[in-house]
């Protein structure tokens, strides 16, 4: 159980459980410093396993603190009771995550998907810049605030990049969750964690076109073998455009050699007419950063308001620590 008098000493008021995971819980609390609710991650180190409290939780808290990007969660307080818990507070992202998103919403169009897409290669991008890789990027550790914007969250993972005589030292750990893994992390090859984190995100942008998953990970082996085969399914419905089926192709490549870039996918045709869509369709009075079109509309100005009440439990931080 978390220790709210630790919290409330801390100047957090709890408010409601956002939800649960093996490690521990994620709740909303206020803070009374920065005037706004929070989510807090609280982290029980007695359920935590030795190997991973010893490899993966401290990594993860150092990388935390250390970052800063309008689309990765803002981690801004962390602090221990002396029961072996952990609170980590972090921003509140209010609409949830993006798979309880594309869940009740279905696909997404193209416009919205290039727009939470750009948003996620920016973040991996200054990840990647500063010699960070996330490596397991999926659609459950992407949360979406008020204005549905995009931000990276759950570095459980993550870890920062060495090198050895100017070359990139390759990972050897299996991460992540396998139906969003690339085949050599699958096949158990030595990988580039940045070239990998790529092939995620192309899983990710197929799930927001389509409302499902590019491969069956029922059977893992036989998943790899069709995506050695560059073997990608694109159904009829809904319909998406070649471009972006163009994309989707060369980021899900098989040969690491031949897999796109981030600033590659940033320039594609796809990305850059999307965004160019996007912006003639722009008026002046539309809502900055939030995706609409003209002024807000009543209901619009309603769920405005919900957000800024957010007081609706179970939304937030999808899952309550890391889950492998």
């Amino acid at each position: 159980m978390m220790n709210k008098r630790l919290m409330e000493s801390r100047g957090y008021s709890f408010k409601c459980n956002l939800g649960e995971g093996m490690f521990g819980k994620v709740v909303s609390a206020y803070s009374s410093r920065l005037k706004r609710r929070v989510a807090i991650k609280v982290i029980d180190k007695k359920k935590v396993n030795p190997s991973y409290l010893e490899k993966f939780l401290s990594r993860e808290m150092e990388i935390i603190r250390s970052l800063n990007h309008p689309h990765i969660i803002k981690t801004l307080d962390i602090f221990e009771s002396h029961t072996s818990k952990v609170y980590v507070v972090m921003e509140l992202c209010v609409k949830g995550d993006l798979l309880k998103h594309i869940n009740v919403r279905g696909a997404l169009p193209e416009h919205s998907s290039c727009r939470l897409f750009t948003q996620l290669c920016k973040a991996v991008q200054y990840l990647h810049n500063n010699d960070m890789a996330h490596r397991d990027l999926k659609c459950e550790n992407m949360l979406l605030d008020t204005h549905f914007n995009l931000k990276v969250c759950d570095f459980g993972f993550s870890r920062r990049l060495t090198y050895a005589d100017g070359r990139l030292v390759l990972s050897e750990t299996f991460c992540g969750t396998s139906s969003y893994a690339s085949p050599e992390i699958l096949r158990s090859y030595p990988y580039n964690p940045k070239v990998s984190d790529v092939w995620s995100m192309g899983v990710v942008l197929y799930m927001m076109l389509y409302a499902a998953m590019p491969y069956d990970s029922s059977n893992v082996r036989r998943m790899v073998r069709i995506q050695i085969q560059h073997n990608i399914n694109f159904p009829h419905t809904p319909s998406v455009s070649s471009e972006a089926q163009d994309l989707i192709r060369s980021i899900l490549h098989p040969v690491v050699e031949q897999r796109i870039t981030i600033s590659s996918i940033l320039q594609s045709y796809w990305m850059l007419q999307e965004v160019r869509m996007e912006d003639s369709n722009e008026t002046p009075t539309s809502n900055a950063g939030s995706g609409q079109k003209g002024p807000p509309d009543k209901k619009a100005k309603e769920e405005e308001k919900l957000s800024k009440d957010n007081s609706e439990p179970g939304e937030g931080p999808s899952t309550a620590a890391p889950r492998h």
